[in-house]
């Protein structure tokens, strides 16, 4: 049973569910939360239902608020949701990505219900000071299989006691995606996106809200958005994810966006238009995780505005700045026009994989046939 809550978090679980889906022994089934089932966030469960996956539940939790206690709440109302499907379908396997609220109620439902819990992407760290980390450390010590996407990760997982054969290394499955993708030529994205056609270099921005810096929020969106809108470049941003202090940016997204021309803002693109558009881009702009994992493979300079992501194992294509208009322009103006610069990005390896991890996850689960020894946690500290 995968447990999936958003659009991007989706996209790194797909390449398991394929690879699970493909097993002669496993079958898999989608439980769907969180801001898919948004509007307001493109209502992206009709994606999830596109691709032909057996969805067994749809767990409506997000409170229509932008504070710190609605999130939480939030993620109580999805905790009893998933209780009750859990309790119900008694799934082999529990398995979530990442650090947001979906990977907290799946570890707790999991522990609690004896079902044993895999979960991807532990062991990476930030500091940021943002809930997350903490979110996935608690996951990794209620988890029964690792998945890690580095060797540093893998790691730290080890150095929290959890014992080694427990462990995989199996890269980020977020990078598979981008491996499969068939190649779009840009005349065909620019139809798909329905805009007009781009000629010469164009930027990519995501940037969301910080839980402890929720207040904070708008003034971070301008000072980016300032920058963009300064290198005269054409700027493709995505809407902030769902985290407080989303709806100030979002409208700020919206004002810019009518007054700019060059700015093209959206609530979400297909996974083809995406990772074509992201091939294409010049650089990569904002705090998301996609210019840590996802950017380095592409080759793609990224310029991580703010503390989201800051200390967290990065390739050498990214470069960390300031809530700084001016700061963050130069280092746009650098990513895209310095050649010496683009040219060492090119060089720059990869520290999460290279597209392989989906059916490594598969295969580890396959292995792993005791449940009682999955079940029976021992700390090695």
């Amino acid at each position: 049973m995968f447990v999936t809550g958003s659009r991007a978090e989706y996209d790194i679980l797909h390449p398991v569910i394929q690879a699970v889906s493909n097993s002669s022994t496993l079958k898999p089934e989608l439980v769907v939360t969180g801001s898919h089932l948004a509007p307001i966030f493109g209502l992206t469960v009709k994606e999830v239902e596109a691709d032909g996956f057996h969805v067994v539940a749809k767990i409506d939790n997000l409170l229509a608020s932008d504070s710190d206690a609605a999130r939480a709440k939030s993620a109580a109302i999805q905790l009893q949701g998933l209780v009750d499907v859990v309790a119900h379908r008694r799934p082999d396997f529990l398995v979530v990505v990442g650090d947001r609220e979906e990977a907290i109620t799946v570890a707790l439902t999991g522990g609690y219900l004896d079902v044993p819990v895999v979960h991807i992407a532990g062991g990476d760290t930030a500091d940021d000071f943002n809930i997350d980390n903490s979110i996935r450390h608690a996951v990794t010590k209620l988890a029964h299989l690792h998945m890690t996407a580095s060797a540093g990760s893998a790691d730290r997982v080890a150095r929290l006691g959890e014992e080694p054969w427990r462990i995989h290394q199996v890269g980020a499955p977020g990078l598979d995606r981008l491996v499969e993708e068939p190649i779009i030529d840009l005349p065909c994205i620019w139809q798909m996106m329905n805009v007009a056609p781009v000629e010469g270099p164009f930027l990519v921005m995501i940037q969301h809200p910080l839980l402890p810096e929720m207040d904070d929020a708008e003034r971070q969106m301008k000072a980016t958005l300032d920058a963009v809108v300064a290198t005269g470049l054409p700027v493709f941003i995505s809407s902030p994810n769902s985290d407080p202090g989303n709806h100030a940016m979002s409208r700020l997204l919206s004002e810019y966006s009518n007054k700019h021309t060059q700015l093209t803002a959206y609530k979400n693109l297909s996974r083809a238009v995406f990772v074509n558009l992201m091939r294409n881009a010049s650089a990569l702009v904002g705090n998301s995780s996609c210019g840590i994992i996802e950017a380095p493979l592409l080759k793609l300079p990224t310029v991580n505005v703010g503390s989201r992501q800051v200390g967290r194992e990065h390739g050498g294509n990214v470069e960390f700045v300031d809530y700084d208009a001016p700061a963050i322009e130069a280092a746009v103006m650098r990513a895209v026009f310095d050649e010496a610069y683009r040219a060492d990005v090119g060089k720059a390896e990869n520290p999460y994989g290279d597209g392989t991890a989906g059916q490594k996850i598969c295969d580890a689960m396959l292995r792993e046939t005791d449940r009682r020894k999955l079940l029976q946690k021992r700390n090695t500290f």
